[in-house]
């Protein structure tokens, strides 16, 4: 591991050993001073679950005469108390929130107070727009404070799971029952939370995005039943696609959520039955509100549902707010459809009539270049039965290696890891036989992944590469180059795909 996660580890590891060797309360206090420095450190929930089942794994791999079973409880025990930071921390969130709230309620009062007293005195104008002023910061604390609240109550259900599950599971081994169901249902509420943080990253324009370039004719259609799929039975679905239309630069996968995404609003908004139309056209636009002037593509998602009040409409797009009522999931729609659209170089504008319907406008400008996808949502991954080739893994991460390489070597490929750019250079320049390298984008040592692929390129022109990081400054560059990347934390079968499909294309 690199970072905070890496300098965690080795104390984290030594702490883990010595509860499991006696289950000692000095131990345990060890893992709460570890949760509040990994708190401290910007580490989140996930990472520190993937932190302990790394020292966890090495520690079994290092005893192999142990009572593995009967180690498992102490370290469920190591894991609850080293998380307990976290928890303490969600529910000061939920405090702030709701003083945030509080603090808002009465700013708003003295603002109404303020307007109702301006036109006898005249004195009392610059009074107004203080207030004014403060209600803008109050409202900007409100969204922060609603941002909070929303993530916390999201990872404070994954805690539940993750922690719950670790209790049982301790339990059931004292009874010598089987313990797979919860270790697998920790697993699904860690995934949950790499979900989320997804989620985030598109909001705050930051995920990583495929992009190719799209016919939206033919794309369209493939999406179709998708669309149907998520309405009900009472509600028609309509799809035009205005001939001919512009091509335009995306991710597809993206564009099929955020198209999903709208799709599930718009039945939501039509209890009673309706019609939901979408309409595809390009247009030469020149909007000074939306900060547009070019040629974009139209996508326009019409429902004739209930429609959204004049006072919520700017707030439509704010992370967890939503008019429905609380459900799983809800909140995170619409921002992950704003912040997609704008990171791919666009605007979304939404219009809505209580008792009408809302229309939803994505503009994303046209491409005009040579299609590289026509068909509809990606296709089905590929999976090679026998896959073959060599791979060298580059990873500063000596466990994120091991585990990249051992996926790999499940998969059927010979892999050979090395920790930094340089000796994964020197391998290849000494003549050691690789058909792909696939490398982590920061690394130290003064070469990061993306250095390293230009470098590969220019030396071994024929040789593909591919790139993995969670989030990373040299993002934008790794993309403006051409260079395939894949996300953290990826899975493993996405992980073969993805080297199969480079191995199989030739793409460098």
């Amino acid at each position: 591991m690199k970072g905070p996660a890496g300098d965690l580890a080795a104390p984290y590891a030594a702490a883990l050993r010595e509860h499991l060797d006696g289950a000692t309360e000095q131990a345990l206090h060890q893992a709460y001073e570890l949760g509040r420095s990994a708190l401290a450190s910007g580490l989140g929930v996930v990472e520190l679950v993937l932190l302990h089942h790394g020292a966890l794994s090495e520690l079994l791999r290092s005893r192999p005469d142990a009572d593995h079973a009967g180690l498992m409880g102490p370290a469920a025990d190591f894991l609850s108390e080293c998380l307990s930071p976290f928890e303490m921390m969600l529910r000061g969130y939920r405090e702030t929130n709701a003083r945030l709230i509080a603090s808002n309620t009465d700013l708003l009062q003295a603002n109404a107070a303020a307007a109702a007293a301006q036109e006898a005195l005249k004195a009392e104008i610059a009074e107004r727009e203080r207030a004014e002023a403060a209600l803008v910061h109050a409202q900007k604390l409100q969204a922060v404070g609603l941002l909070a609240g929303g993530v916390a109550h999201h990872f404070n259900n994954l805690l539940t799971v993750v922690l719950g599950n670790l209790q049982l599971a301790r339990r059931r081994l004292k009874d010598g029952e089987d313990i797979e169901r919860f270790l697998v249902s920790a697993a699904s509420g860690a995934e949950r939370g790499a979900e989320v943080v997804k989620q985030l990253l598109t909001f705050s324009r930051q995920q990583v995005l495929e992009t190719r370039v799209l016919d939206l004719e033919p794309w369209m259609a493939a999406v179709h039943p998708l669309l149907a799929s998520a309405l009900r039975g009472d509600i028609g679905l309509e799809i035009e696609v205005a001939r001919p239309v512009w091509p335009i630069r995306t991710d597809p996968a993206q564009l099929e959520l955020a198209l999903l995404n709208l799709a599930v609003n718009a039945r939501d908004a039509m209890p009673a039955g309706g019609t939901l139309r979408v309409s595809v056209a390009g247009q030469r636009v020149v909007n000074a509100r939306l900060g547009l002037r070019g040629d974009y593509v139209v996508i326009a998602v019409a429902d004739t549902g209930e429609g959204v009040a004049p006072d919520l409409l700017s707030r439509v797009f704010e992370p967890f707010f939503t008019t429905k009522a609380l459900g799983p999931g809800a909140g995170l729609g619409l921002s992950q459809v704003h912040g997609f659209v704008n990171q791919s170089g666009g605007a979304i504008d939404l219009e809505s009539v209580v008792g009408q319907g809302t229309t939803v406008r994505l503009y994303l400008p046209a491409a005009f270049e040579a299609v590289t996808q026509v068909g509809g949502a990606p296709a089905t991954p590929h999976r090679d039965v026998d896959a073959s080739g060599r791979v060298l893994v580059v990873d500063d991460d000596v466990e994120v290696a091991d585990l990249t390489g051992q996926l790999l070597e499940g998969c059927g490929y010979a892999v050979k890891r090395v920790h930094r750019a340089k000796a994964a250079l020197d391998l290849l320049q000494a003549g050691e036989p690789v058909d792909l390298v696939f490398s982590d984008i920061m690394m130290p040592g003064g070469m990061n992944g993306v250095q390293l692929a230009e470098e590969v390129r220019r030396r071994f022109p024929k040789l593909p590469i591919l790139l993995a990081t969670g989030y990373s400054e040299a993002i934008p560059e790794a993309t403006a180059k051409g260079l395939p990347i894949i996300a953290k934390p990826y899975d493993g079968n996405l992980l073969c795909d993805r080297v199969g499909e480079l191995l199989r294309t030739g793409v460098r």
